[in-house]
């Protein structure tokens, strides 16, 4: 059941909202560039529309950490189980080297 009362007037034409989307790409040095692109989407239809003006922006170096008390980006999924799982990121600095 809906939250949104049968009296209430939407307003005409889409209702399009900006979403970003992170994820982490792997590079052939066993490092990971963050990736974050910008969508718009109707919340009427679902819809979604890549704009095409504003490139992805790439920030990086990070490499994969299991240290769960010192990271600097964290992504959540779902394993093949369904349960919640994270991964874990540093930042690769020049004064600390490459991995």
């Amino acid at each position: 059941m809906s939250l949104k009362s049968r009296k209430s007037i939407d307003k005409a034409g889409p209702d399009r909202h900006d979403e970003f989307i992170v994820a982490f790409r792997k590079e052939s040095d066993k490092t990971y560039t963050k990736v974050t692109s910008k969508i718009s989407r109707d919340w009427k239809t679902g819809i979604t529309k890549e704009m095409k003006r504003d490139i992805p922006i790439e920030d990086g170096p990070f490499k994969l950490t299991n240290n769960i008390l010192d990271y600097d980006e964290r992504v959540e999924y779902q394993d093949i189980d369904g349960n919640t799982a994270y991964m874990y990121f540093k930042r690769i600095t020049n004064d600390s080297g490459n991995q």
